[in-house]
């Protein structure tokens, strides 16, 4: 006689309700787990492209990398960004990305079929929409909307930098030869006077998700754009709201680095992180 006997439908129910709540209960850990090693790599990298800035400034008279290079004006050939200057020193372009975002800088425009770009990256160049830059971090460049020192002032006039808002960027530099402005020159480490608090850069994406490709490489003009404590985008989102561009991306936090070269994640920003002045007192931050 035969004693064998199946499962029945009660015990192979129970059987699958229970693999489905233990794979409710570890699917989050695993997700966590793995959000988690996304937020420590990209730690590791802005720590890599912290030490790239120092070096590069302890060679150009503590200069750092500027935002922005064009010395035959805007978009024409060579249009060069803080990643070229900085990638001589890291020499793995890799690290500019960030595990958490597909985002990458696309610019043709001074960079396709461009000579000196080609000579740094071969033909095609990064940062061309035939080899797209893969970009996780966004500088804080800190324009000022009514010129107060792009036009050759000395001094913004308002002393907390809000009005001109002083961020990484010391001056637009303008060139009579080509009658216009060359380069977006970043501030030397002795302009900084709270470095170990002033953001040099951050996760940032400034599209809002809306397309994966951009020529932005920069925060700028936080305060009039934006809360400086919001978390999202530098442009109209579909809510019609406008954030800043700075993007929540580990564990509803971002990762900052900042121009003393350490990176701290936080979930929000303070006033006084924004600008190179040391403000702390009149923010009271």
């Amino acid at each position: 006689m035969n004693s064998r006997r199946g499962f029945t439908l009660i015990e192979l129910l129970v059987v699958i309700a229970i693999i489905a709540i233990l794979a409710g209960i570890l699917f989050p850990v695993f997700s966590q787990a793995r959000d988690k090693a996304r937020q420590a790599q990209c730690t590791s990298n802005l720590k890599q492209v912290g030490l790239a800035w120092l070096q590069y400034a302890q060679d150009y008279d503590g200069g750092f990398p500027s935002a922005y290079s064009y010395p035959n004006r805007w978009g024409n050939c060579p249009h060069l960004f803080w990643m070229d200057f900085c990638q001589p020193y890291i020499r793995n372009t890799q690290m500019f990305a960030c595990p958490s975002t597909n985002f990458a800088v696309v610019r043709d425009g001074g960079r396709a079929g461009c000579a000196p770009v080609i000579g740094l990256w071969g033909d095609p160049p990064l940062a061309t929409s035939s080899r797209p830059w893969p970009l996780g971090y966004q500088f804080n460049e800190g324009y000022d909307n009514g010129n107060e020192w792009s036009n050759g002032g000395a001094n913004c006039p308002d002393a907390t930098g809000l009005s001109c808002y002083w961020g990484m960027t010391w001056r637009e530099v303008y060139d009579p030869n080509v009658g216009g402005t060359v380069l977006d020159e970043a501030a030397k480490d002795a302009m900084i006077q709270d470095p170990a608090w002033t953001i040099g850069l951050g996760d940032g994406n400034p599209n809002c998700d809306l397309w994966r490709f951009s020529s932005t490489i920069a925060i700028f003009r936080i305060f009039r754009d934006a809360d400086h404590e919001s978390p999202r985008g530098g442009c109209r989102e579909p809510d019609g709201q406008k954030r800043g561009r700075l993007e929540r991306r580990h564990a509803r936090g971002f990762n900052l680095l900042f121009a003393d070269g350490h990176v701290k994640w936080v979930t929000k920003t303070k006033k006084n992180w924004w600008t190179r002045m040391a403000d702390a007192a009149v923010f009271g931050e």
